[in-house]
């Protein structure tokens, strides 16, 4: 998937580490009050777990247009499946088509690994949210649908006081 006009979409480098989680706390900024545990709003992915992405290929950085950056997608590879397990656009760069191409990179790339689905896990409550994905593919899985992975995962935000969440997959064409 091509580029938004002023980003790029790279595999994030071990420089890019330390920046982004000033993106994902900025990310969680513009979650109404009450629609997250606050202390959701100051966590963000563990660097060792980023700079262990960047060894596996598994994590995107778009870049503005001096090489800033902005927005990035972390994947994980489960049960011979992709786990889309964070992806954050800075607010000020939000509406610009760099999640969809991010999503778009993210697929592509486990196409070519072979990758027959992506998941993920997202709120049903706000508005941003599983509708944008289902605009790109996803649909919501119910409990029979869900693998294990997924529910475990599922289990794990409810202990960490996230709710009204589901699981969501993307099947990937042209992949085993």
């Amino acid at each position: 998937m091509k580029s938004p006009q002023g980003y790029t979409i790279a595999q994030a480098t071990a420089c890019h580490v330390p920046l982004l989680a000033a993106i994902e706390v900025a990310a969680a900024g513009i979650f109404p009050p009450g629609s997250i545990p606050d202390h959701i709003r100051s966590d963000f992915t563990p660097v060792d777990k980023l700079h262990e992405a960047v060894q596996n290929s598994l994590l995107w950085a778009v870049l503005d247009h001096v090489g800033n950056p902005v927005g990035y997608a972390y994947a994980r590879l489960i049960d011979h499946a992709a786990l889309l397990a964070q992806i954050d656009v800075h607010p000020d760069h939000m509406r610009k088509g760099i999640g969809a191409a991010l999503i778009g990179r993210v697929a592509g790339r486990m196409r070519q690994r072979q990758v027959p689905a992506i998941y993920l896990t997202t709120f049903t409550h706000v508005p941003w949210n599983a509708p944008f994905y289902a605009r790109l593919g996803f649909t919501a899985l119910d409990d029979a649908g869900l693998p294990q992975f997924l529910k475990d995962i599922l289990e794990e935000e409810k202990f960490c006081g996230l709710t009204d969440r589901i699981g969501m997959r993307l099947p990937l064409a042209g992949a085993a």
